[in-house]
């Protein structure tokens, strides 16, 4: 009975699968990932939140597992607080505003944490936050975000802040020289790095059904996006399919830590 009340009351659900996997070249995990659903459903309000994040560490043994895992920890807390905590306590709306700041002010705050902890180490961190009808994304770093909508393709929603991202966009290098360049792993915006330190917020009103998905680089840098298309379209089950993306990448060469959170929204 509980569950038909809620399918009859709440404005959105939301389906969850997540998979992880070290590769096959290192030696330890430096990513992190993490995913929350609340659900609230008063006779005056009824509210879908969810948190889904994924982080890439980086700055060798420790730093990096350390920085990708305090942003994460750093970054849920403050949405717990801002955004969470007064939906639990019968708060029905959040302006644009509201939601930039709590936004930006997570993503401060874990810049603030990762620079004072751990010297020398720094992370990416790609944030996709749904309320109701809208998802709110925070992005550092080269993680990504797509997005399909209906029975649309997957399409990124997050602009890697990468080196080997602006010789492409600057028309300096092709697309072909992307793979073997000797700088595709550098960024010029991490949470960690003492200079340029800025995330990109943004909001979408959302189209259901839909479907998101969150992954490291060791996802997107290893399979193609015409193949992680294909297994989406035939792995109904989001477990089974987040599985399958990384197993995708391991067989690939396996040479990074990979995550993968898909989310169904209906």
């Amino acid at each position: 009975m509980l569950d038909s009340f809620h399918d009859t009351m709440l404005r959105t659900r939301l389906e969850v699968g997540s998979a992880q996997s070290v590769g096959r070249v290192r030696s330890h995990m430096e990513d992190s990932a993490l995913t929350l659903v609340f659900q609230t459903c008063t006779p005056d309000s009824q509210h879908t939140l969810g948190v889904f994040i994924v982080a890439d560490g980086m700055g060798g043994h420790l730093n990096g597992e350390v920085a990708s895992s305090l942003a994460v920890q750093t970054v849920s807390g403050r949405l717990i607080q801002s955004v969470l905590e007064p939906l639990r306590l019968g708060q029905h709306t959040f302006s644009a505003e509201e939601m930039d700041t709590a936004l930006t002010e997570a993503l401060q705050a874990a810049q603030a944490n990762v620079l004072g902890a751990v010297s020398g180490g720094g992370t990416t961190l790609t944030l996709g936050l749904v309320l109701d009808h809208t998802l709110h994304i925070a992005h550092v770093g080269d993680s990504r975000l797509y997005l399909a909508e209906g029975n649309g393709p997957l399409t990124a929603r997050t602009l890697d802040h990468s080196l080997i991202r602006r010789l492409l966009d600057l028309g300096q290098i092709s697309s072909e020289d992307v793979n073997n360049h000797p700088q595709r792993n550098v960024l010029f915006r991490a949470l960690g790095q003492a200079e340029g330190f800025k995330a990109d917020i943004t909001s979408i009103p959302l189209t259901t059904p839909s479907l998101m998905l969150l992954c490291s680089d060791g996802l997107w840098g290893q399979v193609d996006e015409a193949s992680i298309q294909r297994t989406l379209e035939t792995q109904p089950d989001l477990q089974n399919a987040a599985r399958r993306l990384v197993s995708q990448a391991d067989e690939a060469g396996g040479v990074d830590n990979v995550s993968v959170i898909l989310v169904k929204i209906q």
